[in-house]
């Protein structure tokens, strides 16, 4: 799947070499393994409620890709942190987003549909209460996640339906959050 290099089509909806994108789902069509994304990140505590994160080396259809990017994270005062950077909530929150336009951005350009902007609004609420270890068994995860998404293009708005609807069942982190993803959990104890 590294052709990038190879291509000399000048035919791009959305940024998005139309000749690529057709030459990796051909592929993926004769080899399903081809599809599998593996992806790292490595995190360490940097005190008080900070956490940075480094995304390493990946694998995208079978060839290992390698990646570089630090990710520093932190709660606001209100939740015991040092508001230095933007909550693991907001990240989340903002992965969900950005995997969203990636994924309406590629189908859109898939089906040859130019988009002028896509615009996201997202929101959630979580119940703090289990983090204080308050209540009875409650936790702290989304209730609920809310996006309204905002799109113009050259399409009628029944095509950007369809778009948006199958962006929402195949959006990788979309589905992640909103199904039952199977979480693998192990506690490995250092002494460091």
């Amino acid at each position: 799947m590294n052709g990038v290099s190879q291509l000399t089509d000048e035919h791009v909806v959305n940024g998005i070499s139309l000749q690529f994108a057709n030459m990796i789902r051909d592929e993926v069509k004769l080899d399903a393994k081809l599809a599998e994304g593996n992806w790292k990140v490595n995190s360490v505590w940097t005190g008080q409620t900070g956490s940075r994160s480094v995304i390493s080396d990946s694998r995208i259809g079978g060839d290992d890709i390698s990646r570089n990017f630090t990710i520093d994270m932190d709660q606001p005062h209100e939740l015991c942190g040092g508001n230095g950077y933007a909550s693991p909530q907001e990240h989340l929150l903002a992965a969900l987003s950005g995997c969203f336009i990636a994924n309406f951005s590629a189908v859109c350009a898939l089906r040859n549909i130019s988009l002028s902007s896509i615009r996201i609004h997202m929101s959630g609420t979580t119940d703090m209460r289990g983090l204080f270890d308050i209540g009875d068994g409650e936790n702290s995860h989304f209730k609920d996640i809310k996006f309204i998404v905002t799109v113009s293009g050259n399409a009628r708005p029944e095509e950007l339906q369809s778009v948006f609807d199958h962006v929402v069942k195949i959006s990788p982190n979309l589905g992640g959050v909103g199904s039952a993803t199977a979480f693998q959990t192990e506690l490995s104890i250092s002494n460091d």
